[in-house]
């Protein structure tokens, strides 16, 4: 199972259609650069609403920091539309008028992961963790770019790191179980996900994951019951099921 990617401040709406785009455009074009950049914000507006505003803020900005901001979240909105080329042309255009800028570099990595060019997208969360490292989320997912590369060891130690940040998450220790069970080390494994399941008891993919563990070592009724656990939280859970089935049924 891959280690899960985590990027709480963007939540988006649905994408609509592009021709709604078309229907805003002459209402909005009397708007101020402020105005645009509110609506480049605005979670409660349509995704082409935004997109639109964003594009028309940064052509309005007068001055770097405006029009970084603005292109930045642009960059967001097309990375969740799934136009993941114009993000990473946006997150670059961002890094040139403010290299210093930690998040463009964290949410371009994002985006090369995707994209399945994980060379840069380390190179990207490693320049992000120089710029800020303080900053969870930047070790958790450079270590996700590690697992996918196969490097494990560099996984386990940015999930580590990530954890002293902020152990009252239960996501790195989920991924750090998951790099030790990629590695064979199925005991360490379950003491991540026990770990884990503490902090997040309604998380079923944890269930599944140490009953999968518990499973390669041996441990029957120690897997079954983590299996019918992620059960109870979601009847139907076809991975639960499966294990379940793989134990000689419930």
């Amino acid at each position: 199972m891959r280690a899960r990617c985590h990027s709480p401040c963007f939540r988006l709406l649905p994408m609509l259609a592009a021709a709604w785009l078309v229907g805003v455009a002459t209402a909005a074009a009397a708007q101020t650069g402020a105005e645009q950049l509110a609506t480049c914000y605005a979670e409660g507006e349509p995704v082409a609403k935004r997109l639109a505003a964003c594009s028309r803020a940064i052509e309005q900005a007068t001055d770097n920091e405006t029009r970084a901001e603005a292109v930045l979240q642009r960059g967001v909105l097309q990375e969740f539309a799934g136009e993941r080329e114009a993000a990473v042309k946006d997150y670059t255009e961002v890094i040139k008028l403010d290299p210093g800028n930690a998040v463009a570099f964290f949410n371009r990595a994002n985006t090369y992961d995707q994209l399945g060019q994980h060379d840069l997208a380390i190179a990207d969360y490693t320049q992000a963790i120089k710029l800020d490292p303080t900053d969870p989320d930047f070790f958790n997912n450079r270590g996700q770019t590690y697992d996918a590369r196969g490097e494990h060891d560099l996984a386990i130690a940015d999930y580590t790191s990530a954890i002293k940040l902020e152990g009252a998450n239960a996501r790195p220790l989920y991924n750090r179980g998951l790099s030790f069970a990629n590695k064979g080390d199925f005991k360490q494994a379950i003491t991540d996900f026990s770990a884990a399941i503490k902090l997040a008891p309604a998380d079923i993919d944890l269930y599944v994951a140490r009953g999968a563990a518990h499973e390669e070592l041996g441990n029957g009724a120690a897997a079954r019951a983590d299996y019918r656990k992620a059960l109870e939280i979601e009847p139907g859970n076809e991975d639960a099921q499966e294990g379940l089935s793989r134990l000689g049924g419930n």
